[in-house]
């Protein structure tokens, strides 16, 4: 006899899945997306200025640009400096904690700074040549002033952090500095200065016993970066030539190799500071919105950057893409995506097939697309919001593909909207998922139910702006714990008139997919799912998610197509 509800159950919501099967098969017309182009900008930079005459034979300016000592003698770029007084330059004080910084504690360590932004056609500041083939456009001079596209506009921040023994003027950061001032950007770029503090490179990451040898000057090292991004905003929030034309409620960061991890730290990463893995915040900065990692540093898989398991991680919510290459081995993918999974909020992570260590040229037009549509979408462009959302790669340029994705829901909530909530519960292996407060109250204090991480947004009863969401709980014969949730009256009335079904009421309201089974461009689509009566208790979840619904099909889930379509 249970056998047989179960079964007939299970039937009953075959038919139900066949009323969505001809959305499920339906290509998101905004699933690829056309490149982005150059910026509208021209750029300007802060004063940089230098006296190259001061390179001994045998050097380059790039050592001091890069902080690589000569012997016992220190060299960094505040040494070719030609006009100190008017370069962006702070002193940091490094906090006494033995654990963190094993020999600069409360020590002060200097930093310099590289600022470029949004300028005008006719910035009369020359180009400033460098050695390397280089130059920084429109660079002031002496005490020139920023000259700006116009006398008004507010520009978002860029923090940018560079790569492992790099710098701000080594080419192949310089360009795609210049290139995010193009779009509108107020890029300040720390010049790390790494080789200062440890006696680690690009080649020897990877390498686990130098690793372990140098391991407390490489702790130290990248706390000091966690330390000079936080002071590169305060520096240039306060200073008089900026702080007036930045808008410093929309910050955030790009970070190249160890600078995703650097900028991951700012926000209150745990960094991984013994061999035995154990993790320890640095700092916690509330002001990034935003961070996109272009081939970010991990770790490696024995020996991960925020602590076991990648535990150093947990409670960050600061919204991250990562855009990591498959064939990179100094920051491997497969720490990314362990890393990537413990975030909470908004989280990220393309792949490059093939790309190694290094910005990859054929795949540029790819890396600035999503980076500018991810910073939009989490400095408060809705429509960014939505795009990226859906789409799951970049027309032409290299091999993109879309490995993780998530996006929560936009704050504030806009009248009329509603936060659903998903819970999942070990015992059945089930989900549910509540829009009702008292609800999520009394689920969150309990220990049976728990989030999954997982929310859309949907409308209020009675708000008008869709069709209510009918709801049901399944009665014992069929499953112990099940709702199932539809806006479709067709559906509704089936499961209304099934015996195997409590009708619950009228739970909150959604918008429905367009007659093609497509969303409008200014909606999420929240794909339904059916477990396929495994266990002979049937099971939904309704996810906004594209590679959380791909890993449910790959586990037998049948995919029933946009259900929903959720606001941003």
């Amino acid at each position: 006899m249970k056998r047989s509800s179960a079964s007939g159950g299970a039937a009953s919501l075959v038919v139900i899945a066949g009323l969505a099967l001809t959305s499920a098969a339906v290509a998101d017309p905004m699933a690829i997306v056309a490149p982005l182009p150059p910026g509208a900008y021209p750029v300007g930079c802060s004063n940089v200025e230098q006296d190259f005459s001061r390179v001994q034979p045998g050097e380059t300016a790039q050592q001091y640009w890069e902080g690589y000592p000569s012997g016992s003698r220190e060299r960094y770029v505040e040494q070719l400096l030609a006009d100190p007084g008017n370069v962006l330059r702070a002193g940091i004080t490094i906090p006494d904690d033995r654990e963190l910084f094993v020999d600069r504690a409360t020590s002060v360590v200097e930093y310099d700074f590289l600022v470029c932004y949004p300028t005008g056609a006719g910035n009369p500041y020359p180009d400033y040549p460098l050695p390397t083939g280089n130059v920084v456009p429109h660079m002031q001079r002496g005490a020139d002033p920023p000259l700006w596209p116009d006398s008004t506009s507010r520009w978002p921040v860029l923090l940018f952090s560079h790569g492992l023994g790099g710098s701000p003027l080594t080419p192949e950061y310089l360009n795609p500095l210049t290139r995010l001032a193009s779009y509108g950007f107020v890029v300040i770029a720390p010049f790390h200065g790494d080789p200062r503090f440890a006696d680690v490179n690009i080649e020897n990451l990877s390498d686990a016993l130098y690793a372990i040898v140098h391991f407390p000057t490489y702790v130290e090292m990248q706390s000091i970066r966690a330390l000079s991004t936080t002071v590169a905003l305060d520096m240039l929030l306060a200073d008089p030539r900026f702080q007036g034309r930045i808008d410093a409620d929309r910050i955030a960061g790009f970070g190249a190799s160890l600078g995703g991890e650097t900028l991951l730290l700012q926000v209150g990463a745990k960094l991984t500071v013994s061999i035995g893995l154990s993790s320890k915040q640095v700092i916690a900065d509330p002001r990034l919105k935003a961070i996109v990692g272009y081939v970010p540093y991990f770790g490696q898989l024995f020996f991960p950057a925020f602590g076991r398991d990648q535990n150093g991680l947990d409670g960050i919510a600061v919204p991250f893409l990562g855009i990591s290459g498959t064939a990179d081995t100094t920051a491997p993918v497969g720490p990314a995506i362990e890393g990537v999974q413990r975030l909470g909020g908004s989280r990220y992570l393309v792949t490059l097939e093939g790309v190694t260590h290094h910005f990859d040229i054929p795949s540029t037009n790819d890396i600035f697309t999503w980076t500018l549509i991810a910073t939009a979408a989490h400095l408060g462009d809705r429509g960014a919001r939505v795009q990226l959302a859906r789409m799951t790669n970049v027309a032409g340029g290299g091999d993109d593909r879309l490995l993780i994705d998530y996006t929560a829901p936009a704050l504030p909530f806009l009248p009329g909207e509603v936060d659903v909530v998903e819970y999942h519960r070990d015992l059945t292996d089930h989900y549910f998922m509540t829009s009702i407060p008292l609800e999520i109250a009394a689920l969150d204090a309990g220990s049976e139910w728990l989030r999954t991480g997982t929310e859309f947004k949907a409308f209020a009863l009675g708000s008008g702006l869709g069709l209510p969401a009918c709801r049901f709980f399944s009665m014992p014969a069929l499953s112990p714990d099940t709702h199932f949730f539809t806006i479709n009256p067709v559906e509704c009335n089936i499961v209304r008139a099934s015996p195997l079904w409590l009708f619950e009421g009228f739970v909150f309201e959604a918008q429905p997919p367009q007659t093609d089974g497509n969303c409008p461009a200014d909606r999420i689509p929240v794909t339904r799912l059916y477990n396929n009566g495994m266990n002979r208790q049937p099971n939904h979840r309704f996810l906004t998610s594209k590679s959380e619904t791909a890993a449910m099909q790959a586990e037998g889930w049948i995919l029933e197509g946009p259900v929903f379509c959720a606001a941003p």
